[in-house]
């Protein structure tokens, strides 16, 4: 009986915290702030204007994951007015807290500086991001955060239905005169700076006119109310405004830099040299950013969404598609679309990762059912492969090797780069950017790259007797069974595969 009571008591208890948490709370209205016109007497102004031709976009690939961060990183350093970084995942790691020096560095010098992130992966570091935030040139705000800082979980569940929205957007514009677009959030993984696992993927270095759009695109995120400060989510004991402290901090840590082995990888960068001599290649061609609303979920909203810009683009394919994405979680919809785009002459070519490359079980379980009816109905469809020399978890997905980019391209002429998943949640819940590029010359180089490394990094799939099977064209073997994963791996996604979670994936 006593024991029945204090059940009871708890169930209050969880009952109180949870209506506590989904409650709304009302903030005062942020300062509107936009974008800076771009400068036109600066060193990185004066390059970019003597390479820029009227109305269309340069592009640098940056399929490298050092040649990634470098690019991050020296554009922060040629920072003279503006620095505006949107990101998903921003990791306290080693490429976190060296990013977060630089953009240290430039607020010292005047720059200002505006971080927004989803606020899905800042658990456990409103300290940190306050401190930053101390800085009278750094600004922090936090897409559709969590009221309770807390008890997050908690909170999650008791508003889900407005919490499940997170902001899947990633950028980094400086001076309004270049901006990074593409796949990759920030952490070690993206940057060929993490032992467990390394993320390909593939970002682009944009300068003309799609950067203003990028800006834009950035200041209806920041003036949304979608977005609350730093400041207004802390607690008001854990304000304060000790400069000085940030100051120390910042310098010991650069202090340990002199040392480190990946900043040593990142000066043996050839970009660098590229990068001080100005001799950079760009693909120039017209482009324009799409991007959902940052109210994607609300009703009566006035904008359309990202996936409509996307069917008119695949809507376009005369003659071939290819789709590279990590998690491909097509639906009926769309895979009865993409067979009958075959059977109307089109080649469908799709890339994403094998059970054994992918980070995400959840997702690998709903894109396994929709598979074989594809390469049946004539889809080609190409898996990365996993490390095999590595030991992978089956419960959490890990993975040495696995596949991040996010690009399709039409018929060798169009592309996009950009954080949109072939799934349900890019396509429905989360919100996405990217841009879409018109360079046939771009087009045929992704293109080329895929095909040159394909038999070394991936799988083909087929039909042998009606069963699905993978072939290892590097070695000329068939493969009957998910290569490179354990028996826990495979039990865990076809278990998976039963629940009735494909919506939220």
């Amino acid at each position: 009986m006593l024991k029945n009571k204090y059940i009871l008591l708890l169930c209050y208890v969880f009952a109180f915290i949870v209506s506590g948490c989904a409650s709304k709370v009302d903030f005062a209205p942020l300062e509107k702030q936009y974008k800076f016109n771009p400068p036109t007497d600066t060193s990185l102004a004066n390059y970019i204007n003597s390479q820029k031709k009227p109305n269309l976009t340069g592009i640098k690939a940056l399929s490298d994951g050092i040649d990634a961060f470098i690019a991050r990183l020296a554009m922060i350093d040629s920072a003279q007015k503006s620095i505006d970084l949107q990101y998903y995942i921003y990791r306290n790691d080693e490429t976190g807290k060296i990013l977060t020096l630089f953009l240290y560095n430039a607020a010292e010098r005047g720059v200002r500086v505006r971080i927004l992130l989803d606020d899905l992966t800042t658990a456990n570091h409103d300290d940190g991001l306050l401190a930053v935030a101390n800085h009278p040139n750094i600004s922090i705000r936090l897409f559709n955060p969590s009221y309770e800082r807390q008890y997050r979980g908690l909170a999650f569940l008791s508003d889900f239905g407005r919490m499940n929205h997170r902001m899947h957007n990633k950028s980094l514009t400086i001076d309004n005169l270049v901006t990074i677009v593409g796949g990759r959030n920030i952490g070690g993984e993206y940057f060929s700076a993490n032992e467990n696992v390394e993320f390909g993927d593939l970002d682009v270095l944009a300068v003309g006119e799609a950067v203003d759009e990028v800006s834009n695109q950035f200041d209806i995120y920041w003036n949304s109310e979608q977005v609350q400060s730093i400041q207004q989510l802390a607690d008001a004991n854990e304000l304060n405004s000790d400069l000085e402290m940030l100051k120390v901090k910042a310098a010991e840590f650069e202090a340990t830099l002199t040392q480190d082995e990946y900043v040593k990888r990142l000066e043996d960068s050839s970009l660098i040299e590229r990068l001080k001599n100005k001799t950079l290649d760009w693909y120039w061609g017209e482009a324009h950013v799409v991007f959902d609303p940052p109210n994607k979920l609300e009703q009566g909203r006035e904008d359309g969404i990202l996936l409509d810009d996307l069917a008119f683009f695949f809507n376009q394919t005369q003659h071939k598609l290819l789709i590279v994405s990590p998690y491909f979680v097509p639906g009926d919809e769309a895979t009865n679309g993409l067979i009958s785009a075959v059977k109307e002459g089109k080649q469908i070519t799709i890339v994403t990762n094998s059970l054994a490359a992918t980070d995400v079980l959840a997702v690998h379980a709903g894109y396994q059912q929709y598979r074989q009816k594809l390469v049946e109905g004539g889809v080609k469809i190409y898996e990365v492969r996993g490390d095999a020399t590595e030991k992978k978890s089956s419960w959490k997905g890990s993975s040495k090797t696995s596949l991040h980019a996010k690009t399709f391209v039409i018929d060798e002429e169009i592309i996009f780069v950009g954080s949109f998943n072939f799934d349900p949640r890019s396509a429905l819940i989360n919100t996405e950017m990217g841009l879409v590029i018109e360079n046939a010359q771009f087009a045929q180089d992704i293109l080329n790259g895929i095909a040159i490394t394909a038999d070394e990094k991936a799988y083909e799939l087929s039909i042998e007797e009606g069963d699905l099977v993978w072939l290892d064209n590097l070695n000329d073997k068939v493969i009957y069974a998910e290569p490179g994963a354990g028996f826990w791996r495979k039990f865990m996604a076809d278990f998976l595969s039963l629940l009735p979670i494909e919506s939220q994936l």
